[in-house]
């Protein structure tokens, strides 16, 4: 009985073993694609903080448009620099220590965001037809063969 202990033993031990390398694995692969996703939304935010900074620049100089498009490009700034130096997991963290202590609210939240984020990419499809794939119905012909008066 002692030799398939020992087995069994071995055999757990290598189980362990594999399990923490392919958490590690999984945990370096999520680590590279949240760093990447973080530089992405912190490029796209610095590119609006300079379109912003642009038609701040298109404003006649002084002028509340001017100062309002300043600020709105500051502030872009500001938070490009936020999500370059944000932890994400001490935000993962965060924000599931919210959603204990704050259930409703947290699912509120997200039921918002997610009404909002369609909500804006709906706004923003320069051709919601072609994404669908739908054809407009042309305008229906006149009858009798376009005889009549228009």
């Amino acid at each position: 009985m002692t030799n398939t202990s020992n087995w069994e033993q071995q055999a757990r031990s290598q189980a362990a073993g594999l399990g923490r390398k392919a958490k590690a694995a999984v945990a370096g692969k999520l680590r590279e694609a949240t760093d990447a996703a973080q530089s992405k939304a912190a490029q796209e935010v610095e590119a609006t903080s300079e379109a912003a900074d642009a038609a701040a620049s298109a404003f006649s100089p002084g002028s509340v448009q001017a100062h309002a498009a300043s600020m709105v490009a500051g502030h872009l700034e500001d938070a490009a620099h936020r999500v370059r130096t944000l932890d994400i997991e001490q935000t993962v963290e965060d924000v599931s220590a919210f959603a204990r202590r704050n259930p409703l609210l947290f699912l509120s939240a997200a039921a918002f965001a997610g009404f909002a984020a369609t909500r804006f990419l709906k706004a923003h499809d320069p051709d919601p037809e072609a994404s669908t794939g739908t054809v407009r119905n042309p305008a229906p012909a006149h009858e009798g063969g376009g005889h009549g008066v228009s």
